[in-house]
């Protein structure tokens, strides 16, 4: 499931206030057209109507394509060096949601699905950049070109 809340964020340059949708998890299957603007570097992006200033929204982001049983999970760098704990309680918490959802679905769960089975990124580059390797991967095995 996309999970996307509207926040309100004053412009870092101008100090203008607007709503942005800041989006928590992207699923590729329900929304493919929000993976194109993932690859395109407009997800989680602050864009000032008033004087233009663009600026990246640093928040994780969940992404999830179970076509190909892919899970990517971004974390800000920032929050990695600045608070730790949180990243390691934020990662520890999904991994116990999986858990809870393997126990109920079980053997229809996709393999991302299973703990330990989630890349995680510290860039939304490399989560695009894994994106873009798996999907190709995919592509080559799914068309028998694999050798």
């Amino acid at each position: 499931m996309t999970i996307a809340e509207k926040e309100t964020i004053g412009c870092p340059a101008c100090k203008v206030e607007q709503d942005v949708d800041v989006y928590q998890t992207i699923n590729a299957m329900e929304n493919p057209e929000l993976v194109s603007k993932l690859m395109a570097g407009e997800i989680n992006v602050f864009k000032c109507a008033g004087c233009g200033h663009v600026a990246q929204i640093h928040t994780p982001l969940l992404f999830n394509d179970h076509r190909m049983d892919l899970k990517i999970q971004f974390y800000p760098e920032h929050l990695l060096v600045e608070n730790p704990g949180y990243v390691f309680k934020d990662y520890l918490r999904m991994l116990k949601e999986m858990e809870k959802f393997r126990q109920e679905y079980g053997l229809f769960m996709p393999d991302s699905n299973k703990p330990g089975n989630q890349l995680v990124v510290f860039s939304m580059k490399e989560m695009v950049s894994q994106i873009r390797f798996r999907t190709g991967l995919f592509e080559m095995a799914k068309s028998g070109l694999e050798d």
